[in-house]
Order: C-alpha cells, then sequence, then structure tokens
C-alpha cells in the first residue's frame, strides 16, 4: 500500500475548503426550508380547523370556546406568545341593511362585522385590516353599515344580501428564522 505525498494532501484541503463554502450554506438553507415549510403547514392546519368551528357558529365571545381554539392551536405548533389567530366574520352591506337609501355610507362594500383576536396580537394585525371599537364582549362591530372604518381590504365583494363569509388568519412566529409563517383560509 502506497502512502500519499504531503504535496497531495495539501492539493486536497483548498478543494474540501472550497467545497465547504457552498455546502454549509446549502444545508443551512434546507433546514431552514424544512422548518418554515412545517411551521406553514401547521399554521394551515390551525387556521383550518378554528374556521370550521367559527362557521358552524361556534361563539367565540365565551372564553371556553376561545379556550378551545387555543389549545387546539397549541397542540398544532402554537406555542404561548409565538403565535396569533385572527377570526373574522365578512359580509357586503345591501341596500336590505341600510336604514335610508342616503344614510349608507357602505352600500355595496365588504364590511367586517365580527372579530377575534386571540393569542399575542401584538405579532400581526389583520391583512383585513383593523376597525376600532370592537365591543370586547360579543367581538361585533357596532355601525358596521356606515363606519368607513369598518370596510375590509383585500377581499372582494361578491357575497349576496344577508351572506356571512368566516376567515381565520394564524401567524407563527419562527424562531431559527426571527420572521414568521402568515396562513389565511376563508370559509
Amino acid at each position: 500500500m502506497q502512502r500519499r505525498s504531503i504535496d497531495g494532501l495539501s492539493a486536497s484541503i483548498p478543494m474540501y475548503a472550497l467545497g465547504a463554502i457552498f455546502l454549509v450554506p446549502l444545508t443551512i438553507g434546507v433546514l431552514l426550508v424544512s422548518t418554515n415549510a412545517s411551521q406553514n403547514d401547521q399554521a394551515n392546519q390551525i387556521s383550518r380547523d378554528v374556521v370550521s368551528m367559527y362557521a358552524q357558529g361556534m361563539d367565540f365571545s365565551q372564553s371556553a370556546n376561545q379556550n378551545i381554539a387555543i389549545r387546539v392551536a397549541e397542540r398544532l405548533g402554537m406555542k404561548s406568545g409565538d403565535g396569533v389567530l385572527i377570526l373574522t366574520k365578512l359580509r357586503v352591506v345591501h341596500d336590505s341593511d341600510c336604514a335610508s337609501k342616503a344614510g349608507c355610507t357602505n352600500r355595496g362594500h365588504a364590511v367586517i362585522v365580527q372579530r377575534y383576536v386571540m393569542g399575542n396580537a401584538a405579532l400581526r394585525q389583520s391583512s383585513f385590516g383593523t376597525p376600532p371599537g370592537v365591543d370586547a364582549a360579543t367581538g361585533n362591530i357596532p355601525n358596521w353599515a356606515n363606519d368607513v372604518a369598518a370596510r375590509a381590504q383585500d377581499f372582494s365583494p361578491d357575497l349576496k344580501s344577508g351572506e356571512y363569509t368566516y376567515a381565520a388568519e394564524c401567524y407563527l412566529m419562527s424562531p431559527e428564522s426571527h420572521t414568521g409563517v402568515y396562513s389565511r383560509v376563508i370559509y
């Protein structure tokens, strides 16, 4: 068996170092992407589960029902303080919602009629907007037919009179990348 010469060994070290320059960042990137993909799946599952409960009539103004939603979210990966869950009930204002033809500023616009925020609300606001004056006891938005601040952003107004749609938004912090993962489900 023949031994390698010192010259052969010294020539291969720069090649391994050059290879490591590309492989180490690539490996770290793959790990971060797979972690974010896993968190994205968790955020989607939380949104789907909770919006389904909301659309089926679960009253999230009751703290017991909010605790159920938080337990569902924790079971699926939302740790305390590392996520926020925002539930929104939307509708389009039609003539039947207005007391008079002249006094209905939101006619034809999608509006937020109910909002619940669970978890760390400081992490992210809703992409539908954040109307002021949400009744803390019921989650209802008073005077949604006339309050311009209740208009929903990023939502197409194609609902018929009296129809509602329900949305859940979930945002989970990712400690590895110092960013977060956002999911939105409309039901």
